[in-house]
Parts: structure tokens; sequence; C-alpha cells
């Protein structure tokens, strides 16, 4: 287990004056009852100038670069088929796409790496290259997405925050995006010698529906539903 000590600033003043002095960073350690590393830290300054704060948990958070639509269609690729893991030190987001989609998955992964600039962002081919999974890490994924837990979705309540719920109300289509390419499909339907684009989404979680068919709701936009509970259908929008 490791133990974090916050030092203070007459603490990290006396530390560098102590590098001037010529004592090594052991010494200074032992002197001032801190870590090695923190002396380390004080002397030889890495990237921690270029860490925020969680507004969350208040921790450490490499810069991230969210606007609104970026997060809404995030928060709509998690919630249709992306999935969260604890690893040791950080966590992993996973977004499960079908590779038959090249723009699809190549746009996804270029959303990825516009919101986090600093985490590891990568791809993984899956199935005999039938599946591509998004992957990336940071240790914040939790306090971005609260929806996290344990057990799938659909076993647990899903309910967006107020926080999220102000973003999906300012970028509506940029949710319903992330939802449709992660868990739904486009098609034509034709009904006798009419046609249009018709968007799909099934997903098993009925809150995700309700924030799914809200959505809709909210902007107005023609739908009707099958007589499948988990699928919901959006149709006659240019979208």
């Amino acid at each position: 287990m490791r133990t974090y000590v916050r030092a203070s600033t007459g603490d990290s003043h006396r530390g560098a004056r102590a590098g001037i002095e010529g004592v090594n960073d052991c010494e200074v350690a032992r002197r001032l009852g801190v870590a090695r590393t923190t002396i380390r830290d004080w002397r030889r300054p890495r990237n921690f100038a270029n860490f925020d704060r969680c507004p969350r948990c208040w921790d450490r958070l490499r810069p991230l670069a969210f606007c609104d639509a970026d997060y809404a269609e995030l928060l709509g690729l998690y919630l249709g088929d992306g999935h969260i893991s604890a690893l040791v030190r950080t966590q992993r987001l996973r977004v499960f796409l079908d590779s038959k989609y090249p723009a699809v998955v190549d746009e996804a992964e270029a959303l990825l790496r516009r919101c986090f600039p600093h985490n590891p962002v990568g791809r993984a081919l899956v199935q005999d290259g039938a599946e591509a999974i998004l992957f990336v890490h940071s240790a914040h994924l939790s306090c971005l997405f609260p929806q996290h837990g344990p057990g799938k979705k659909h076993d647990r309540p899903i309910v967006l925050e107020e926080w999220q719920r102000c973003i999906v109300r300012s970028a509506p289509w940029a949710f319903l995006r992330g939802c449709i390419r992660s868990d739904g499909c486009v098609y034509i339907n034709r009904t006798g010698r009419y046609e249009y684009l018709s968007y799909g989404f099934a997903n098993y979680s009925p809150d995700i529906l309700d924030i799914f068919e809200s959505t809709c709701l909210t902007e107005h936009w023609p739908q009707f539903f099958t007589s499948y509970a988990y699928d919901h259908y959006l149709a006659g929008t240019d979208r």
C-alpha cells in the first residue's frame, strides 16, 4: 500500500533549498519525513503541472477536451455498447463496434483521441477482424460516466445525473448518434411506393431505452415502437 503525504509549502521550499546546498534526495527525505519520490518531484518536476483536478473526486486528472456534443456522443457509445473495467492503477473504457463500417470506427476513435488527448487510446480487432474494440485508459472514467457499476447495465438502474441531462439536451442528436452507432442500425424503410431513412436502437436496459425515447420526444422526432421490449426505432428523420 502506498502512503501519500501532502507537504506544506514551507517543506517544498526547504527541499528546493537543500538541492542547492548539495544534499541528496534521500537525506532531504529523511530530514523532512517525506517520501524520496516527493523530494524528486519538488526538485525535478515532471508532468504534474499539466494535471487538472477532477471535479468529482478532486484527484489529479490529465486535461480533457470535451465539448457538449463530444461528451453526449461518447455517453451514447458507452450506454449502447461500452464497458468500463478497473485495472491495477487506472480504468479502461472499451467500445465495441462492427468492423464492417470503418467510417464509424474511425470517427469513434477520433472522438476518443479528441476527448482524451493525453491518455492512451487504441484499437483492437477480434473475431477474425469482424469486431473492432476501441479503448482508452483513464483513472477517472467512472467519474465521467457515473452510471458505471458492478454487473450488466440492464441489471442495475441507469439514471443520468443533472449535469449529464443538461449536456444531452444541449446536443441531443450527438447522444442519439452515439447510441445508434454502438447498439443500433440505419436502414431504408420501404412502405409501398414510399421509402425513407430510418434508425433502430436495441438495448436490454429499460432505463437506457427510456433515455433514448425521452431524447427523441424532447426533439419532437417521429418514432414508433415494435412489440419487442428492447427495440426502439426512430423513423422519418434526415439526421
